[in-house]
């Protein structure tokens, strides 16, 4: 998978883009506010490009530089019985942005997407993000309100630990923890 467009590439990901990779996902922490600095090029090596990879990067360059990315991974939905792709990070350059990048990733992910035998693919963004929703809007993205939930370090502790089912068993503690 190779997309090119006036200077622009899109292609995936290789254990040597690791610096890259972790660069641009900092350029995405900072910008959403998020913690910056977990997923180095250390991490982006194990769990990306290790024996069990936790998920796919696509990298936009334009003219050899590194000005975005998407990754992503399989999702299911069991009411269509139907495979997908769960669009985790796209991300975009400042400087790089309303230059069609984030529409050639889009459609480079929709594409991987479709090869793969998935019918959909879906992501979610920030209430606060109008930019971002303006751009998935104009992509003709149907959007749904709903409340995202996950568990973090002592809350995911705490439930496992609190699980009659788990018996006395103990089990290594969560190192992930919110801000």
């Amino acid at each position: 998978m190779n997309g090119s467009t006036g200077g622009l590439s899109i292609r995936r990901a290789t254990i040597e883009d690791a610096e890259a990779l972790a660069a641009l996902a900092r350029g995405l922490g900072t910008h959403q506010g998020d913690p910056v600095g977990n997923f180095s090029p250390s991490v982006v090596r194990r769990d990306g490009f290790g024996v069990a990879p936790c998920w796919t990067a696509l990298i936009a360059e334009r003219d050899g530089q590194p000005v975005g990315y998407a990754m992503f991974h399989p999702a299911y939905d069991a009411p269509h019985a139907a495979r997908g792709l769960y669009l985790q990070d796209l991300y975009v350059c400042d400087d790089e942005r309303r230059r069609g990048t984030g529409r050639a990733l889009m459609a480079a992910v929709a594409r991987e997407a479709r090869d793969a035998g998935c019918i959909f693919f879906w992501w979610t963004a920030k209430q606060w993000n109008t930019d971002a929703l303006a751009f998935y809007r104009s992509l003709g993205a149907a959007s749904e309100t709903v409340v995202a939930h996950a568990l973090f370090g002592e809350a995911l502790d705490r439930l496992i630990d609190d699980d009659p089912q788990a018996g006395r068993a103990r089990r290594p503690r969560s190192r992930t923890r919110m801000r």
